[in-house]
């Protein structure tokens, strides 16, 4: 949804601005949010009282969208924990206004939602909800706003990726920020001098391109952060384009890697794991970095899974975990007007996991 703040009008006439407040503020009783259509409620109340085109004062629309706000959380929670909701359909609306309001929630006050989200979290693994909190908070990243989701917050912000470190998941970025926040501690507590070595040569293979990416099959996870924090998250600068490199080579790495975990042999249980893993840091990483080599090979992949009649993984990996081509819900690349690539899901009786427009 499009966020047009009015813009505030310098002396104007005073009559006139009188009058929008009063009517943005009247009919308290308004602000209500039903279940039967909770998304359409929320947005037609984010357009007629928030995103208004008359002239409002700041005040106003500041107190209309906290009342918005608490309305929308309040249904979530019905939706999801009542009892006479939270069957899939009740689930599926939560899903929805969840989303809209997240990024209403990031524009205009995000901290109201960032304390209460935690209590959603706590709530859902309590009930063990599991599938609402791996595909919906996890997977579409509905967890606290930070620096990534908002304005209202600096770069140099803790992520909340302890938020999402429950239940068997991690955040869906963890992979480049936990490598970045181990190399930043290791250059400001180590002082030893081998450790001072290691690291000015490997920001010399960094910046000159030259150093193997091997990953192997025993702990391929472990082999690609390694490569990451050695040759991308390097304590110099680096040149754009030698940088490029360096992410394509690690990438490239990453891919056979996991193409030989899946499909060198009969893979194990632990093979698949190990593939789900890498899988799931690397398309973090590329949404990043850059997506498009990733978007190609990931098309190949799914082809390969299906040839191969692997739906287990196909399903409980690729299509449950969305780690399809990366679009504007894991990506900076992307407008939020592009399409969604749906279509990659809609395989082997699988679905999506999200709604297409």
């Amino acid at each position: 949804m499009s966020k047009r703040k009015a813009d505030s009008a310098e002396g104007g006439d005073e009559m006139a601005s009188t009058a929008a407040k009063t009517n943005a503020t009247e009919q308290e009783n308004i602000f209500v949010i039903g279940t039967a259509e909770p998304l359409k409620d929320y947005i037609r109340l984010i357009e007629t009282k928030v995103t208004v085109d008359q002239i409002v004062d700041d005040a106003v629309t500041k107190e209309n969208f906290k009342r918005i706000a608490s309305a929308a959380r309040d249904v979530i929670w019905k939706l999801l924990f009542s009892d006479e909701c939270g069957d899939a359909e009740s689930q599926k609306k939560a899903s929805e206004l969840l989303e809209e309001h997240k990024s209403d929630a990031s524009f205009y006050a995000p901290w109201p939602y960032n304390e209460w989200i935690v209590k959603v979290r706590d709530e859902l693994l309590k009930r063990e909800l599991l599938d609402f909190w791996r595909d919906t908070i996890v997977a579409k990243q509905l967890g606290p706003c930070w620096s990534r989701d908002s304005d209202l917050f600096d770069s140099e912000d803790e992520p909340p990726l302890e938020f999402y470190a429950h239940a068997g998941c991690v955040a869906p970025f963890a992979a480049s920020l936990k490598a970045r926040a181990a190399e930043k501690a290791a250059a400001s507590s180590d002082e030893d001098g081998s450790h001072e070595i290691e690291r000015d040569s490997n920001n010399a293979s960094a910046l000159a391109g030259d150093f193997e990416a091997r990953i192997g099959a025993e702990e391929p996870l472990s082999d690609y952060r390694n490569l990451m924090k050695r040759y991308v998250l390097t304590t110099v600068i680096v040149p754009d384009e030698v940088h490029k490199k360096n992410v394509e080579k690690i990438g490239q790495a990453a891919r056979s890697a996991i193409w030989q975990l899946l499909f060198e042999g009969t893979p194990t249980a632990s093979e698949f794991e190990k593939a789900a893993e890498l899988l799931q840091e690397y398309k973090s990483d590329a949404g990043f970095y850059g997506p498009w080599e990733y978007n190609e090979w990931i098309v190949k992949l799914r082809d390969e899974l299906l040839e191969r009649k692997m739906l287990s993984f196909w399903g409980d990996t690729i299509v449950k975990l969305e780690l399809g081509p990366c679009c504007s819900r894991d990506s900076d690349f992307f407008d939020s007007d592009d399409a969604l690539p749906a279509e990659f899901y809609n395989k082997a009786g699988f679905k999506a996991p999200f709604d297409s427009p």
